[in-house]
């Protein structure tokens, strides 16, 4: 078995980057579970690796999940099946990992480092930490900004409503919440 020491760059302003070292025989479920602790991620988001190459192009997909998006029929190996060591091509092998399809976090993550484990040491383990994380949340104040004042705001809203505000027909028997009741309804839905 051997350990490698992979960066693990946030595409934020913050660039933060996280060096993390994990087994050959790891999986990368256990990557992306270093990779979100890292970084502060506690939500239970849907993720996936794509192997890439020295211009960061995104090659085949390592998913999380299976989401029915196969290409061509063939249904990718899930992060659980896939070893660190299936997709370690070259000294400079890099990966995106995408984390939370909705925000689109997205991480750059390149191999700096490869060298035999040391005896009694846990993997993976966070070996250096630079610059502080954006916070899981910060991206649903953009995608909610302008529709809602607060988007985190609970309660009731209060109302100055007064009877006259309704437009109601002579005659009409309409309860508290403006609806008739079912004896107005025409003779065919009866």
């Amino acid at each position: 078995m051997r350990t490698y020491r992979f960066r693990v760059l946030i595409d934020h302003p913050s660039e933060a980057f996280r060096d993390i070292e994990i087994g050959s025989e790891q999986s990368f479920l256990d990557f992306h579970k270093a990779i979100k602790d890292a970084f502060g991620f506690i939500g239970q988001e849907m993720a996936c690796f794509y192997v890439s190459d020295a211009d960061w192009s995104k090659g085949n997909e390592i998913p999380l999940a299976d989401m029915g998006f196969a290409e061509e029929g063939t249904v990718p190996a899930l992060m659980e099946q896939v070893y660190i060591s299936d997709h370690l091509r070259s000294t400079d092998q890099r990966f995106i990992y995408a984390y939370d399809f909705l925000h689109m976090w997205m991480f750059m993550v390149e191999l700096v480092h490869a060298s035999d484990p040391e005896a009694d040491v846990v993997l993976p383990r966070v070996v250096m930490s630079m610059g502080t994380a954006p916070d899981e949340h910060s991206k649903e104040d953009d995608l909610t900004a302008g529709i809602l004042d607060d988007p985190y705001a609970m309660g009731e809203e209060e109302h100055d409503y007064d009877a006259d505000d309704f437009d109601q027909e002579e005659g009409q028997d309409h309860d508290e919440f403006g609806h008739g009741s079912v004896d107005d309804l025409g003779e065919e839905y009866q």
